[in-house]
């Protein structure tokens, strides 16, 4: 073992002292003996770990699959659920319709003068028209004719017609006749909800 001396020149004094000494060459094979363990531990380690996650992935794959096909199945059923009841879907709509128009037209919550207006554009003549209202509607048409002389409205002849509910009218033209009645427009309705996809 040699003897030579160190010296090693610090920049305050020391407290503490620690010796290690260099292993002899006799036990220099004992490390890589070790090193080659612990590497055959890592390799069997990561061979380990590398299985796992491939099972992990594999098993998770499975549940993708599972979901998408579960979800494809949802929306097959609720397409045909739908298909199924489309009707049914459509005569509740129109039931709903019906039924807040006629609270809105017991309350008189509607513009019977743009009711006219609409069936008027839809009149194959614009001359000689004959208008039927319910009674309770024509005094309202009646006093904007009063207001507007100078209006589409004053040139129509006006008639009370009990057989025409509130909110609707019957247009007469020389060439045929206008119906605008609020249940044929929620048949319209009910029609295009049927057909619609």
């Amino acid at each position: 073992m040699p003897t030579d001396t160190l010296t090693i020149c610090l920049p305050r004094p020391a407290t503490r002292f620690h010796v290690v000494e260099e292993p002899l060459c006799a036990s220099a094979p004992e490390p890589v003996e070790i090193d080659r363990e612990q590497s055959d531990r890592a390799q069997a380690d990561a061979s380990r770990l590398s299985e796992t996650l491939r099972q992990q992935h594999e098993t998770l794959s499975q549940l993708v699959a599972t979901v998408n096909a579960l979800a494809a199945r949802l929306n097959d059923l609720h397409q045909q659920t739908v298909a199924h009841h489309r009707s049914d879907i459509a005569k509740l709509a129109v039931e709903i319709a019906r039924k807040i128009l006629t609270q809105r037209i017991d309350q008189g919550e509607y513009d019977i003068q743009t009711i006219v207006e609409e069936a008027l554009k839809r009149a194959p003549a614009r001359q000689n028209l004959v208008v039927h209202l319910h009674p309770e509607d024509l005094a309202t048409c009646q006093q904007f004719q009063q207001e507007n002389p100078d209006s589409q409205f004053a040139e129509l002849d006006l008639i009370a017609d009990w057989s025409v509910a509130q909110a609707d009218c019957l247009v007469e033209t020389p060439k045929g006749i206008v119906k605008s009645f609020v249940e044929e427009h929620l048949a319209r309705i009910g029609e295009a909800l049927e057909k619609a996809q």
